[in-house]
């Protein structure tokens, strides 16, 4: 299919917003239409106290108009694979990214964490989010030779709306998400990206997705850490291209 029939929702994670793909999202195929948008509580978005995941896909989902190609970072990729278990005829291919089809650890899910760190990043972004995400952004950029001009991109949007009213919400809903039964049912084509220097969600979380996910493959970046579209972007963009054209 030519490229011009491409629509790609790029779908942020958790304590962020759209502007985080800045710097990726130009290093898509200029003929691609391109969808940043945000979720509920977060950016520009409207939040009425409650964070729920299958109802953000359920929102997002029904502003498709063509079948789409989804990328979900970290929390993003639950609501993309919310919607691809639920809506398999309006997904052509599913990109997920430092996600994770379970946060949390338990006695038969060892790739989960057993006391994940984002909830300590509650207090400092509310405190002076420019600040912390900045020192966010800096951290995840730790091996990339021109961060301070991706930093300079992304940051001043990224921050513009202050910290996310859904922080604590978005985190709960995270942490409560158990997305392991909707796996066998996704058979769209997957491409699993993680860095090898993410302790947020490590690659055993994507090593989990590969084994479940009947359509998917793995794609792992070493020195990357949470954040590989931005730290690694041209990498993750030919990547992913391929997936997309292939389809």
């Amino acid at each position: 299919m030519p490229n011009v029939a491409r629509k790609i929702y790029l779908i942020h994670g958790w304590g962020a917003n759209r502007h985080i793909f800045d710097d990726f999202a130009p290093r898509l195929p200029a003929a691609w239409n391109v969808v940043t948008p945000d979720l509920p509580g977060h950016g520009g978005a409207p939040f009425d106290s409650a964070f729920d995941i299958a109802a953000a896909a359920d929102g997002l989902a029904a502003q498709f108009d063509t079948p789409a190609d989804l990328l979900g970072w970290s929390l993003g990729g639950l609501v993309a694979l919310h919607i691809a278990a639920h809506y398999p005829e309006k997904v052509r291919s599913l990109c997920l990214t430092a996600g994770f089809a379970k946060l949390v650890a338990s006695e038969d899910y060892p790739e989960g964490l057993a006391a994940p760190a984002l909830g300590r990043m509650i207090d400092p972004f509310q405190q002076d989010y420019a600040k912390y995400m900045k020192l966010f952004l800096q951290l995840q950029l730790l091996n990339t030779p021109n961060a301070a001009e991706i930093t300079a991109k992304v940051l001043p949007d990224l921050v513009s709306h202050g910290a996310p009213a859904a922080l604590q919400a978005a985190l709960d809903a995270a942490e409560q998400a158990d997305t392991r039964s909707l796996l066998p049912k996704i058979h769209t084509p997957t491409l699993l990206v993680y860095g090898g220097k993410d302790s947020i969600t490590p690659p055993r979380m994507g090593e989990y997705l590969a084994r479940h996910l009947p359509n998917s493959r793995l794609h792992l970046i070493e020195k990357a850490a949470h954040t590989p579209f931005l730290s690694h972007a041209d990498e993750f963009a030919e990547v992913y291209r391929g997936v997309v054209e292939a389809v």
